[in-house]
């Protein structure tokens, strides 16, 4: 009797070679593996940085709730999402529960949403820089994913979204368009003049907007929803950053499309869900409980990021060897740009083995290799950072 033969999925080929070892991180490991302490300024988990929920908090909103009973409704229940029709009103975004779908995550909100509008093959356009983690979504529903370049601008060094641009990578194959607002790790927002532009080129492609970090914006035009596009648009959110919450796994899809379209869109999707029912009862019958933290939360969360940016601003413009002077003016992140005639890939690594100090490359998020960048997030433990930019200063000298 011979052994069965079987061969993988082919989508894993779209998302290269998932053996091969990150030289980076691999150097991280060794160096704490042998007693090194590394001043990590990657950090994005709020839980592992004091930015937690309150966890007394949690354990009492928990305690008082009968977790015994489950209901399963395709769309999630009716109290949490009139809780989260309740924060869209207060942030003077009007609609109803009808227009919103629970996910266990923004991630799976994507993985719905592709579901809804692709075949295999089809493509789906993501900005450039942006969050590597597209690749993958994409790459498993085996999609094609094309990049639309950010424009950035020369007198300030922000990297906006131009509508023309993104109209202009568009093909035949073209069935959704990813918008991040604001942008990870760019700060860039999608703005009512931006809209406006959009709305103008008349384009019916639908558009995914992630809204993950909105709240986390601090100068400059103010990240936007359409009130009446005239064009599908999902707008996906959740608790990870909104409330410091990455591990009750809670998003949603916000749906805001011209009436022609709505309620095959609600249909379909609430099919999808329905097929999966992957919320869990616990976090959606807590969440009523959990909004009126929004506010404690995001403030602590916005003092750490605006303390760690003013280090940040004072480090660059004390380093000759940063060429740019960037006005950070959303998300959780922070770039630098060297002048240094080198891969940012080995510079980042010359970094962690000569200073211990553990930042990314640019070229991770798409950013030019011809382009030494270095991204740092803003959340990182103050102290940590104080004493990670002494000893890249240090290095730079």
């Amino acid at each position: 009797m011979t052994e069965s033969q079987f061969s993988f999925s082919s989508r894993f080929q779209l998302l290269g070679d998932l053996n091969s070892e990150n030289k980076i991180y691999q150097t991280k490991q060794n160096l704490e593996k042998t007693g090194n302490e590394i001043f990590d300024l990657t950090g994005s988990n709020p839980t592992k940085l004091g930015l937690e929920f309150p966890p007394s908090a949690l354990s009492h909103i928990f305690s008082n709730l009968d977790l015994s009973q489950y209901e399963p409704q395709a769309e999630g229940l009716e109290s949490t999402r009139q809780a989260i029709v309740a924060d869209y009103k207060n942030r003077g975004i009007q609609t109803t529960t009808s227009n919103l779908i629970l996910t266990a995550s923004t991630s799976e909100a994507y993985s719905y949403i592709f579901k809804l509008f692709t075949n295999p093959g089809d493509e789906v356009l993501t900005p450039n820089p942006g969050y590597p983690l597209f690749s993958f979504l994409i790459g498993l529903e085996n999609l094609k994913e094309v990049h639309y370049p950010l424009k950035e601008d020369p007198e300030t060094g922000n990297w906006v979204y131009s509508a023309e641009t993104i109209a202009n990578c568009i093909s035949t194959k073209t069935k959704l368009i990813v918008l991040v607002s604001p942008a990870n790790p760019t700060g860039s927002r999608t703005t009512a003049q931006f809209w406006k532009e959009w709305e103008t080129l008349g384009i019916k492609i639908p558009i995914l907007l992630d809204e993950v970090f909105v709240g986390y914006e601090f100068s400059g035009e103010p990240h936007q929803i359409p009130e009446a596009p005239n064009f599908p648009l999902f707008v996906c959110n959740g608790f990870s950053k909104m409330l410091a919450l990455p591990g009750f796994k809670l998003g949603w899809i916000l749906l805001q499309s011209p009436e022609v379209y709505q309620s095959e869109i609600q249909k379909n999707l609430s099919f999808i869900a329905d097929t999966y029912l992957s919320v869990n009862a616990p976090i959606q019958l807590a969440t009523p409980e959990l909004f009126p933290w929004k506010t404690m939360i995001q403030n602590r969360i916005r003092t750490r990021i605006m303390r760690n940016l003013a280090q940040c601003i004072l480090f660059s413009e004390e380093n000759l060897k940063i060429i740019n002077k960037p006005a950070m003016e959303a998300g959780w992140y922070f770039l630098i740009e060297l002048n240094l005639e080198k891969k940012d890939e080995d510079i980042v690594l010359e970094i962690l083995t000569q200073t211990k100090v553990f930042v990314h490359p640019g070229s991770w998020y798409g950013f030019s290799h011809n382009r030494c960048i270095l991204v740092v997030s803003l959340i990182s433990d103050e102290e940590v950072l104080r004493n990670g930019l002494l000893a890249l200063q240090t290095f730079l000298k």
